[in-house]
């Protein structure tokens, strides 16, 4: 009996997130009627791990990220590999110029989100959001904190030529990409977010992607976290439940959201990413993972995805392939 209940649970919360998905990034205008099957098919299928887990990685080239990175003898087998057998790569660092280069670029996006605390009941002009460009970050950030806005994302244009354009589509990142996707045709998305130290509601951190989930937007996919500011426990570092994306307990395998608790009481380890401004790391969304929320200092990350086939999930996002 509950093996019937929890495939019906699978049916409706397929039907339900797609229905969802589909309104909220209106993702017809972008895709076209075909995203409905396409999108709800990867929601009910590929939500059981073992049919995920048919698709391998492949070493279809591998090339060095010693241009990128600091630290030598990386390349895009090596991180394919890693993330394919534990969930996630170790903590990279990307050179200086590269951060500073992503910092005075990523505020230009006009793409942008937020979400006030409980102590917020007034409307916020676009204009306020944005960060002047002699502003220091200290002095943004408090901006954002006394207006009581807790998170902040904004969409990089991957259409127009910019710093972090040419990082995600530099020859590492795509054959990383083709590697561990096994396919040379993929989806890009990019987006900043800002996380400010706030107490919030359960459904507020619901809200800020602060409690433990799993992703299914692709058949496949992989992530990466770039740091761009200094993250200790303090500041809502990225945790991830090692493994998960291969094998999740049964009553995980429901796209959900599910405390610490239940979660912590249910595996044995963690991975918590803790790193300087520049710090960077990759991940299958497929795994248990979340932001913890900041408790006193904020958090900047750029999080992008390479999803295997053709899903836009923004016009700002750009298709690698045929």
């Amino acid at each position: 009996m509950k093996i019937i209940v929890f495939f019906i649970k699978v049916f409706l919360d397929a039907y339900r997130h797609t229905k969802r998905v589909i309104l909220y990034y209106n993702l017809i205008s972008i895709n076209g009627l075909i995203i409905i099957p396409k999108l709800y098919i990867i929601r009910l299928l590929y939500s059981f791990s073992f049919i995920r887990n048919l698709i391998k990685i492949k070493i279809l080239n591998n090339i060095s990220f010693s241009k990128l990175f600091y630290e030598n003898n990386v390349d895009s087998k090596n991180i394919a590999e890693n993330v394919d057998l534990k969930g996630h790569s170790q903590i990279y660092n990307i050179k200086n110029s590269l951060v500073n280069d992503i910092l005075e670029n990523i505020f230009l996006s006009k793409n942008i989100e937020y979400k006030k605390n409980k102590n917020s009941s007034y409307n916020i002009p676009n204009d306020f959001l944005f960060k002047d460009k002699n502003e220091s970050f200290e002095f943004y950030y408090n901006r954002l904190k006394k207006n009581n806005i807790s998170r902040l994302t904004g969409t990089i244009d991957l259409n127009k030529n910019s710093p972090v354009k040419k990082l995600l589509t530099s020859k590492p990142f795509l054959s990383l990409a083709q590697n561990f996707l096994n396919t040379k045709e993929f989806s890009i998305n990019a987006s900043f977010f800002i996380s400010n130290p706030a107490i919030l509601t359960k459904e507020e951190q619901y809200a800020n992607a602060q409690y433990f989930h799993w992703d299914n937007d692709f058949t496949k996919f992989l992530k990466v976290y770039i740091y761009l500011s200094d993250v200790d426990k303090d500041s809502g570092p990225h945790i991830l439940i090692p493994n998960t994306h291969k094998k999740k307990l049964l009553k995980h395998s429901l796209c959900r959201l599910y405390t610490d608790q239940e979660i912590y009481n249910s595996y044995d380890k963690k991975e918590i990413f803790l790193g300087s401004k520049g710090s960077l790391f990759f991940s299958d969304g497929y795994g248990l993972h979340k932001g913890e929320t900041p408790q006193k200092n904020t958090r900047l990350i750029l999080n992008a995805h390479f999803g295997r086939n053709k899903i836009l999930y923004s016009s700002n996002d750009i298709y690698i392939g045929n």
